[in-house]
């Protein structure tokens, strides 16, 4: 790519940026050229406290914003009647090699909240350790996306997904799936809740120890199959049906997992357009 047009399409990822961040001054942005523009790259971020928010959109270079999410509650003491001002230390940085994008911040002492705007066609690795929230949104690739203590969203993506949380709901609609690339997604506590397209061809397989499965989709469920395990005594024998409830979605395909343990588990027909 011309470095002319290059230079134009920061400038305009940069206006776009304003436009889906707002105007607030308190943020700190860094752009970031691709080695390889207009082909598919990787992002990896891991942010110890702080939202991750990814936005694919029709560009060739990624937008990185980082913005303190403000005092904890009780910091603010002795300070009635003042205005909070942002210290501006982000510390946010990039590194980038041959598309592939790793972001880093200030997350470990202090909240920061990342939003990202990146090439459409991008993978996507998302991780937050603590008190933050993931989502995604107009994305099309391979995504592994955990976050033990918080909820994972993503819509109108693309690809597939790995996702894992602890204390956290997943809710996400996809509008196509990869064949032959299998898809997860586990929760502890919290309920999943996925949407897939109309005439996906899947093989699910699902498991919730404490909540209910729902789905619209016409699942062509398996029989449980029977499990032989050695018993307590010498010789002895134990027969149990699985845990798990298989079938199939149209024709069958691409395995999908789906694992919580207190939450229900929604599987739904994906709806067309926008939310």
């Amino acid at each position: 790519m011309p470095k002319k047009r290059t230079v134009l399409l920061a400038a305009a990822a940069v206006l776009l940026a304003g436009a889906a961040f707002g105007q607030n001054p308190s943020f700190d942005q860094i752009t970031v050229p691709l080695s390889n523009p207009g082909q598919p790259g990787t992002l990896i971020v891991k942010n110890h406290r702080g939202d991750i928010t990814v936005t694919g959109y029709d560009g060739a270079v990624v937008v990185i914003k980082a913005a303190p999410a403000g005092p904890a509650e009780g910091a603010n003491r002795g300070a009635q009647g003042l205005k909070w001002i942002p210290d501006g230390e982000t510390r946010l940085s990039a590194a980038e090699d041959n598309n592939a994008v790793t972001v880093t911040s200030n997350s470990a002492s202090k909240t920061i909240n990342l939003q990202i705007l990146v090439p459409r066609r991008f993978d996507l690795k998302l991780s937050v350790k603590d008190n933050g929230r993931i989502e995604v949104d107009n994305v099309a690739g391979e995504m592994e996306l955990n976050n033990p203590n918080g909820p994972v969203r993503f819509d109108h993506v693309s690809g597939s997904a790995i996702v894992n949380t602890v204390d956290g709901d997943i809710t996400g609609r996809f509008v196509l799936v990869t064949p032959g690339l299998p898809l997860a997604f586990s929760s502890v506590y919290g309920k999943i809740d996925i949407s897939f397209p109309p005439d996906a061809d899947l093989t699910v397989k699902m498991k919730t120890d404490e909540g209910s499965i729902f789905s619209d989709f016409d699942i062509a469920v398996e029989k449980r199959k029977s499990i032989s395990e050695p018993g307590e005594k010498p010789g002895g024998r134990r027969v149990s049906l699985e845990e798990w409830t298989s079938g199939k979605i149209n024709k069958g395909g691409t395995d999908v997992l789906l694992k919580s343990y207190e939450g229900n588990i929604y599987i739904r027909k994906a709806r067309s357009g926008r939310p």
